[in-house]
């Protein structure tokens, strides 16, 4: 029998850091195979542990591939089973490339917090049920954490009204699937979120541009044009609006309501940005008007990218029509990913991860709106993105072109217009992606410095 004692933290469940200890000291070698492990009431004397304590971290050892348990002998170290190589990122070959594209969450969940949220999973008697299929509205715990999430937005729901999703994008296509037919027309703010042009496509729906200012859709303009009957549809994203981070103000969103009832408009409130802005914000135009507006958001744009859960909350009775067309898309979100997030939100983590998150873009936004300070630049607070208007000598494109022959990868204006009409002559600089506040200040200096230049000509002999 090998005389072994694991050094315990006692900082998280007992049974899982004996557990852990075999498997690190089976990896360094300080336990070999075939050794045997004290016996189980001798190894919870020792330790002042209960016996149950140490059997359940045997069993959750064997479980792991680390013991084989003989009876009338004991638990042996066993030779480990082959395992994979542990995840390294695969870039796209471009390391050098700072990508500023990309409207996401800075860097900055904690390995702890990420952790503990899989050893709650872990725990679950239920979690092999995760692998499986999840009903296309969401598990009913999942639900629960959807409208607990939503009442951060102000959103008072009973969960059975909440459809969980694979992320914000997801929602959108169920909700206008559920809504349109081909043909149909939709109101959207001129500059716009660019896979909305590839929905409405896919959709056969018609995409009419409406006009906007500094503070986001103008409400007249919407009111004007739905008096001529050009649609009877509008998607929106209230608050931080990608690509130029404005906010409605209360007075638009009344405005705004008052045109949709006027009207009988739909209305579909796309709010993933909501919970970055540190100022108090106007009601939902979901909790103004919850008997026209289907309000999406996501955890994506606020807790962690790759964790694709969305929750999307429509007019009383029309949850049937969202949760059948979810499950003809597939948006149906999954199940681990979705655990994962309910544990964060339901502790203290989603909240600390937020605070992280909001207090890392502000830092973000300083260093850009400095190193940008001579140029136009729309980027209100809570924003992870910038809008820069470009200088008379530069296109959209050209810009974008050069930025990524300097190895900064940017996207441009032309993106986000709806049609020619719209005012995009700028370039989204998404300073939250970058992988370090280092990389990001090398990569707005690049900026910088090419704004005050001019473009390469490219001309050919004209005879």
């Amino acid at each position: 029998m090998t005389i072994w004692l694991p050094q315990l933290r006692r900082d998280r469940p007992l049974y899982r850091e004996i557990a852990d200890a075999i498997r690190h000291d089976a990896a360094s070698g300080a336990l070999k195979v075939g050794d045997r492990l004290p016996p189980q009431r001798d190894l919870a004397f020792r330790l002042g542990v209960t016996t149950g304590t140490v059997s359940r971290a045997y069993a959750e050892a064997e479980k792991m591939g680390l013991l084989s348990g003989e009876v009338g002998r004991g638990s042996f170290i066993r030779t480990p089973a082959p395992a994979a190589a542990p995840f390294v990122p695969q870039r796209d070959g471009q390391a050098s490339v700072i990508d500023l594209s990309l409207a996401t969450t800075p860097p900055g969940t904690s390995t702890a917090a990420f952790d503990r949220a899989l050893e709650q999973v872990m725990q679950s008697s239920g979690r092999l049920d995760l692998l499986g299929y999840p009903p296309p509205e969401g598990y009913p715990l999942h639900r629960q954490m959807g409208a607990t999430w939503l009442a951060r937005s102000g959103i008072a729901v009973d969960e059975s009204r909440v459809v969980v999703t694979a992320g914000a994008q997801a929602a959108i296509i169920a909700t206008l699937s559920s809504i349109t037919q081909p043909g149909d027309r939709m109101f959207v703010e001129s500059l716009n979120y660019p896979t909305i042009k590839g929905i409405a496509r896919h959709l056969g729906v018609t995409l009419v541009p409406v006009e906007m200012d500094a503070g986001g859709l103008v409400p007249d303009s919407l009111d004007r044009a739905a008096r001529n009957g050009e649609a009877r549809l509008l998607y929106i994203v209230p608050t931080l609006q990608s690509p130029t981070s404005a906010s409605l103000d209360a007075t638009r969103r009344h405005a705004i309501i008052e045109t949709a009832r006027r009207y009988d408009m739909t209305i579909i409130e796309d709010d993933l940005f909501r919970l970055l802005d540190p100022r108090l914000q106007p009601p939902t135009l979901f909790s103004l008007a919850p008997e026209r507006t289907y309000h999406i958001t996501s955890v994506s744009k606020t807790l962690a990218p790759g964790l694709r859960v969305g929750f999307m909350v429509g007019p009383e009775g029309r949850e049937d029509a969202l949760v059948r067309q979810q499950t003809m898309t597939g948006g149906r979100s999954t199940g681990l990913a979705a655990e994962m997030v309910r544990h964060w939100i339901e502790s203290d983590a989603a909240s600390r991860i937020l605070g992280d998150i909001i207090a890392e873009n502000a830092t973000r936004r300083t260093m850009a709106l400095e190193a940008l300070r001579s140029h136009e630049v729309l980027c209100a607070p809570g924003s992870p993105f910038l809008w820069l208007r470009l200088p008379d000598q530069w296109e959209p494109g050209s810009f974008t072109r050069a930025a990524r022959d300097r190895g900064v990868k940017l996207t441009p204006g032309t993106a986000f217009a709806i049609d020619r009409r719209s005012d995009d002559r700028a370039v989204r600089v998404c300073f939250s992606a970058a992988n370090s506040l280092e990389a990001l200040r090398r990569a707005l200096r690049i900026v910088a410095d090419l704004l005050g230049e001019d473009p390469e000509e490219r001309l050919s002999p004209v005879a």
